[in-house]
């Protein structure tokens, strides 16, 4: 075949999977349209059993399947000129479509509009928490910033509104300031007296502006490792990311945005592009620059999730390499003060009577969500004055040291040291392998070591051991991206170290998954890609605890949310461990055959 032949057979190929790619698009459009109808019926006040969560879920299962075969096609359109644009207006549609959409099963956002007002009045969202505003009056003597909080809260039906809807309002807000930032620019550009679905709409729309800017940074990461553009599908399409941000308005978005930019600027720091390998290099001092203003990006990239923070080693250690210990010294410096700066407010706040909200005061939970309850203890049932600010950074504490939500490894860890004595028999795992003698041994004797008491002992020990494991595997990546000293397994270990990071988190909410997307193209093991639809399984614990809150599910002991915990966590992620270790497996036997 003559090269004229080839060419015109790989012209008519490329063509092909572009019409395939627009039919994928239009399939995916119409199914998000009837999820935008089905999700009338997830506004926050009907109860949660007319909710249509498993029609929701079929349909986006059915989106994952398109999506992958919509990736599959899109690679293989080599570098057709009008791919991007089809991937692009598909991308922007479908998130504009589901930006009207309401929220479902989520109300975190409510939470952002409410510190974004509260910081466009002048107030701290660290402050005070939304039920100390809530039970205060415009009668009462209040201090002067909670009083502005009292008049933001009656200014308009709206705020009124949106601070009913808090969840879990007895806790100050766990967000940082870069973060804060936008909640406030999205309060400033809400028209006054607004309605609160304009409200949702302006939030979920500075979202989704962050959430498409990722799009156009992976694009430019595609560019220069000479990846086929095609893969920037793989984060622009992604079900979950539509879901999690269009939808939801879920804030990982700003940091997700900030984090894959860092990336860039460190490949532009550290690395030549694949078209520049015969080029002279850039000098060092124009890495340094870049290395410089990778390390601001990453440090307000923590300002806003702080989860990026974990990025930081191989950012330092591949300045030490690329540019040596004196610059990489101005590159970690910078880093640790522009994220000291950034987070300083989260922990400046002066407090007079740190206490948490009497739990005698909490609203009950709406049901909109059934997320784990808080705990009660001795210290998280004391009155509150009016006029005292919450304990600073309460919130974030009780998060990161009593939070569980669609946790595998860590539930195995957790569940096998937490004494069952007096668990009730439908609520006691079915996969504890260690004695009963052993796990109360060790809870006594490290509650009389410790501060903490026997029922925090088991998280603070599985925490403390995933977060071993974590460090043993994240220093294995950083290690490996050094020492093959190329731009492909460093952007697989900045994959790799935010996905460990997830799976061993105790709270594996689906839209944390969102922060090793834009990385997706870098792994080598495609089992990487089923995670994005396999962790949308979580909203069927939702379900699970509307319609079967106490008989047990048929052939088991466990009812509802227990079931969810026991059983569906281990058919969402326990076939994929399989299938990566066997995936590992196969590629270690064949490189060694």
């Amino acid at each position: 075949m003559s090269d004229a032949d080839s060419r015109r057979t790989r012209a008519i190929r490329e063509r092909r999977n572009l019409f395939i790619l627009v039919f994928c698009g239009i399939l995916l459009w119409l199914v998000y349209t009837l999820i935008v109808s089905l999700s009338a019926r997830f506004s926050y006040q009907p109860p949660g059993v007319t909710r249509p969560i498993i029609e929701v879920f079929c349909l986006f299962a059915a989106a994952f399947a398109i999506y992958l075969m919509a990736l599959r096609v899109a690679i293989q359109a080599g570098q057709h000129r009008q791919l991007l644009p089809v991937i692009g207006l598909f991308a922007f549609s479908m998130r504009l479509l589901l930006l009207f959409s309401e929220p479902i099963q989520e109300v975190d956002i409510y939470r952002y509009m409410w510190d974004g007002q509260a910081t466009m009045h002048g107030v701290s969202p660290f402050r005070y928490s939304p039920l100390q505003v809530l039970n205060s009056s415009a009668q009462q003597t209040l201090a002067p910033d909670l009083s502005q909080l009292v008049t933001a809260r009656d200014s308009s039906p709206a705020n009124e509104a949106i601070l009913n809807r808090v969840h879990f309002a007895e806790l100050s807000t766990v967000y940082p300031p870069v973060s804060q930032t936008i909640f406030a620019l999205a309060a400033l550009t809400t028209p006054s007296h607004s309605s609160l679905s304009t409200h949702l709409i302006v939030m979920k729309s500075w979202i989704v502006l962050f959430d498409m800017a990722t799009i156009w940074v992976l694009i430019l990461i595609l560019g220069f490792t000479a990846k086929p553009v095609g893969w920037s599908l793989v984060y622009a399409w992604c079900p979950l990311v539509l879901k999690e941000f269009a939808n939801s308005g879920h804030l990982d978005s700003i940091a997700v945005c900030l984090t894959t930019l860092a990336v860039y600027m460190m490949l532009r720091a550290f690395y030549s592009s694949v078209d520049q390998m015969a080029a002279i290099k850039n000098s060092k001092q124009t890495s340094l620059l870049w290395g410089i203003a990778a390390s601001m990006i990453l440090a307000l990239a923590v300002g806003a999730k702080l989860y990026p923070i974990i990025l930081s080693p191989l950012l330092i250690l591949v300045s030490v390499q690329k540019l040596g210990w004196s610059r990489a010294t101005m590159v970690a410096f910078v880093f640790l003060l522009v994220s000291a700066g950034v987070c300083w407010p989260m922990v400046s706040q002066s407090v007079s009577e740190p206490r948490l909200a009497a739990e005698a005061d909490r609203r009950p939970l709406d049901s909109q969500s059934s997320m784990p309850p808080i705990p009660n203890t001795e210290e998280s049932i004391n009155s509150i004055d009016g006029n005292a600010p919450q304990a600073h950074g309460e919130g974030l504490t009780m998060f990161l040291s009593r939070w569980k939500m669609n946790d595998f490894l860590f539930l195995l860890v957790s569940e096998n040291l937490t004494p069952l004595v007096e668990v009730p028999t439908s609520q006691r795992p079915w996969f504890i392998i260690t004695s009963e003698n052993w796990r109360q041994s060790i809870v006594t004797q490290l509650a009389a070591l410790t501060s903490l008491s026997q029922e925090q002992v088991p998280f603070a020990l599985s925490r403390t051991f995933t977060a071993i494991v974590f460090l043993i595997l994240a220093s294995y990546f950083c290690w490996r991206a050094i020492r093959a000293n190329e731009v492909t397994h460093f952007l697989e270990g900045i994959f790799l170290t935010l996905a460990w990071f997830w799976l061993l988190l105790p709270t594996q909410n689906p839209w944390y998954w969102t922060w090793a997307v834009p990385f997706l193209p870098f792994t080598r093991n495609r089992a990487w890609l089923a995670l994005s639809g396999l962790t949308l399984m979580y909203y069927l614990r939702f379900w699970l605890g509307y319609h079967w809150p106490d008989p047990p599910m048929p052939f088991t002991n466990y009812s509802g949310e227990h079931f969810f915990d026991f059983v569906v966590t281990w058919l969402e992620f326990g076939p994929w461990f399989v299938w990566l270790a066997m995936s590992w497996a196969m590629k270690r036997w064949w490189f060694h055959k």
